[in-house]
């Protein structure tokens, strides 16, 4: 039945018709639900025993771990955070510190259900928008051109509404799937001809016009002021200080702060929670000593009280302090718990997805077993995979290391960002779902395994280039694929000049022999 209601729509669109204009609209929705008729005289298209379409639904399916977590974890956040109720809050945070109690936090008189519904009403009119709209603009496209809808919109339009704020308004939404859309794919021919990723187009388009709904404190609920006024009242009613109150900052904000702050200030805060043998501990006893006798303070090092620590790192290096200035310090004190996983920064919450993000970047484990499915059906290119993972890890090592052992005083006086832990920039912001998903698309990435190690590796390290020096900009990861992107032609045309090379000469190896 639904075959012939397609084949009278099919035969009203025949040339001569009064709809053959809109027939890409009618043979799409019938490529969606059939196989698609062989057609390859034109891109993109692939010789093999699948089409675009289940090419695209392969990342798809890739994708569906990361989405469904990203529906409870946004409806669990937005509750949580716009309750108003510290003992909620503190109960979630307790709960966080290991699976059992969080799936018994979770399943408390069906909070679930209410974190599923909330969750749903955020994020799935984002993702429709995104798809009608995109839609949209791809069907009028190829209604113009007189060619078949591509059903490479089907990651597209995920993609986009996954690395987006749960709080971004959808009219904006609408505006930046329109404008990346349209100047990053259909300008150039549409599908298989973009230059660069089109769901990275639309959101860096969002992110330098619309700044202030793509940074800050946009990462929870669906209304920033709501959840603002929720933390003051939480913090106000469970006494809270800035340095231990609720905050929807994210931890890439947290990573984030200025250069002033140093290697020596973010060790000195630590050693009152880990142990004292941190990278920078000469420098800081030596300081340390000369502050405490000055100020005959009686103190000793790893229990000082809060004012002591603050009072120390912020007095003056003349005076045997470390010199901080004291608007710095509670950045500082931040950084130094994320630097050392103390609290809610340990690595499982960052590899499960309990923290603020993007929609869909918060869950690495989720997103690394995405990455296995596409590497196991070879949709997703493995090499490129790596060659980012190794090359943000590789850049962060050496920022790391050139910052203990090139500098004075081990690094002391460095800025703080350089020693953070290389592993963990592999799990903090969008770096992990950038290297599986954005990446490895295929038109905008190399075609040769060489070329993709050369793209994959250059994207890595401009990312963290980016977030370890821009003090504006501290994710980078968008940028530094968009960038390898515009480089992965040339990539590709010396990669194919190398294979030429070995060829011919292995060519004449033979003829020799």
């Amino acid at each position: 039945m639904l075959r012939r209601l397609f084949d009278y729509q099919l035969s009203l669109t025949e040339e001569g018709k009064p709809l053959h204009k809109i027939r890409p609209l009618i043979t799409a929705g019938d490529t969606f639900m059939y196989e698609a008729a062989i057609n390859t005289s034109k891109g993109p298209h692939i010789r093999d025993a699948i089409d675009i379409k289940r090419w695209m639904i392969i990342v798809v399916f890739a994708l569906l771990p990361a989405i469904l977590f990203s529906i409870w974890n946004t409806g669990l956040q937005s509750i949580v955070y716009s309750s108003g109720d510290y003992q909620l809050m503190d109960e979630y945070l307790a709960a966080a510190t290991s699976i059992d109690k969080y799936l018994a936090f979770a399943g408390k008189n069906d909070r679930w259900m209410s974190f599923l519904a909330e969750g749903a009403i955020i994020v799935l009119p984002i993702i429709f928008v995104s798809y009608a709209i995109g839609g949209l603009w791809e069907g009028l496209f190829a209604c113009i051109r007189g060619h078949e809808i591509s059903e490479g919109f089907l990651v597209t339009g995920i993609l986009y509404a996954l690395i987006l704020p749960p709080t971004i308004p959808l009219w904006m939404v609408a505006v930046g799937v329109s404008v990346g859309v349209v100047l990053s794919k259909e300008v150039f021919g549409g599908s298989g001809m973009n230059i660069v990723n089109p769901a990275l187009a639309c959101r860096c388009f969002l992110f330098f016009g619309f700044p202030g709904r793509m940074s800050g404190t946009v990462w929870v609920g669906s209304n920033p002021t709501t959840v603002r006024e929720s933390l003051v009242k939480m913090n106000s009613d469970a006494g809270k200080t800035s340095l231990d109150g609720y905050t929807q900052a994210t931890k890439l904000s947290q990573f984030n702060v200025p250069q002033d702050i140093k290697r020596v200030h973010v060790d000195a805060i630590a050693t009152n929670d880990v142990d004292t043998n941190v990278g920078t501990i000469d420098t800081i006893k030596q300081y340390f000593t000369k502050w405490n006798e000055a100020g005959d303070h009686s103190a000793s090092l790893g229990s000082l009280t809060q004012d002591q620590m603050r009072s120390f790192v912020t007095t003056p290096t003349l005076d045997g302090g470390l010199g901080l200035s004291p608007g710095n310090y509670e950045d500082a004190y931040h950084f130094s718990s994320l630097n050392y996983g103390i609290g809610e920064n340990n690595n499982w919450d960052f590899l499960l997805g309990n923290k603020l993000g993007s929609i869909g970047e918060t869950s690495g484990l989720l997103i690394f077993l995405g990455a296995l499915f596409l590497i196991w059906t070879g949709v997703g290119s493995w090499r490129t995979m790596v060659a980012m993972g190794i090359g943000a890890f590789l850049t962060a090592t050496l920022f790391n290391l050139g910052s203990s052992y090139l500098a004075v005083d081990h690094g002391a006086w460095t800025p703080a960002q350089f020693g953070f832990p290389a592993y963990k920039h592999l799990i903090l912001g969008g770096m992990a779902f950038g290297l599986v998903f954005m990446a490895t698309d295929p038109v905008s990435s190399p075609d040769m395994y060489g070329a993709k190690w050369a793209f994959g590796t250059l994207c890595g390290v401009v990312a963290i280039v980016i977030r370890l020096i821009n003090p504006a900009y501290p994710e980078g990861v968008m940028l530094a694929i968009l960038m390898g992107n515009v480089f992965a032609p040339l990539f590709d045309y010396y990669a194919v000049k190398i294979y030429r090379k070995r060829k011919r000469r292995g060519s004449r190896v033979r003829a020799t022999a």
